[in-house]
């Protein structure tokens, strides 16, 4: 079956570094059972990552923000149904919850396996770096503190490949999830890997999504089962949440 003649289009809001690289299968095939139920999917290489254009040691947080606009105004201006949803990626869910407080035409957000610590990210990340030096006896031990003296005296650092400037690294740093809570018009989608015999998601998250839902914000939440495929190499698919992903954005059509 061929796509369906379009309603509205979905907006992807990238990953980071390499997560972005290990979740463009997933990407694809979500893109291709969106475009069956009618659902256009455009996915941009943020500044200074992918085909975009700059290096990726100029990238900056509001950098970023300015072009989930962009596409965003591109969409509402050249295609059928505009800019539906947008669907966040790792921290492309802080970001497009950041970007979403100043773009009124859009009125939903998918998370999936939404960053909702961005300091404990940036550590995790960092941590890359210390393991693939740790048996280089040429090099002096690191830990993530150094790198953070580094990045506070104004250096960049290079982390498995990709230069962090500080100002990208303070902006991550300072990100909290809970505190980037979506506006009220806006209805959100939670997808998350599930833990236990009968998955569910995170008590973190679940603590997370209770606080906007008695704030009076939309969101649905659900769990699904498959293998972290933001994080390894090979490449893993998840039917199950591409299914969940399009039945919550078709869901938007019956709602308008």
């Amino acid at each position: 079956m061929g796509a369906a003649e379009c309603w509205g289009n979905v907006l992807v809001v990238p990953a980071f570094n390499e997560e972005m690289n290990r979740c463009r299968s997933m990407v694809t095939i979500q893109a291709q059972a969106l475009a069956k139920a009618g659902v256009g999917t455009l996915v941009v290489d943020l500044f200074g990552t992918g085909e975009s254009d700059g290096e990726y040691g100029e990238a900056r947080w509001d950098i970023w923000i300015d072009n989930i606009r962009q596409c965003v105004e591109w969409l509402e201006a050249t295609q059928a149904g505009g800019c539906s949803a947008l669907l966040g990626i790792r921290l492309g869910v802080p970001l497009a919850l950041e970007a979403i407080r100043n773009l009124p035409h859009v009125k939903a957000v998918v998370a999936w396996q939404a960053v909702t610590d961005g300091k404990h990210y940036l550590t995790q990340f960092m941590r890359m770096r210390i393991a693939a030096n740790m048996d280089r006896t040429d090099i002096p031990k690191e830990t993530t503190g150094g790198m953070r003296g580094q990045l506070a005296a104004g250096q960049s650092i290079e982390v498995a490949g990709y230069e962090i400037a500080p100002e990208l690294a303070h902006s991550i740093d300072g990100l909290r999830l809970i505190d980037l809570m979506p506006p009220e018009s806006v209805s959100m989608a939670w997808f998350e890997k599930g833990t236990g015999e009968e998955p569910v998601i995170s008590p973190v998250s679940q603590n997370l999504v209770e606080g906007w839902r008695q704030a009076g914000r939309h969101v649905d939440a659900a769990a699904y089962d498959a293998p972290a495929f933001w994080a390894l190499y090979d490449r893993y698919i998840s039917p199950e949440l591409v299914e969940k992903t399009t039945e919550w954005v078709q869901s938007l059509r019956r709602q308008a």
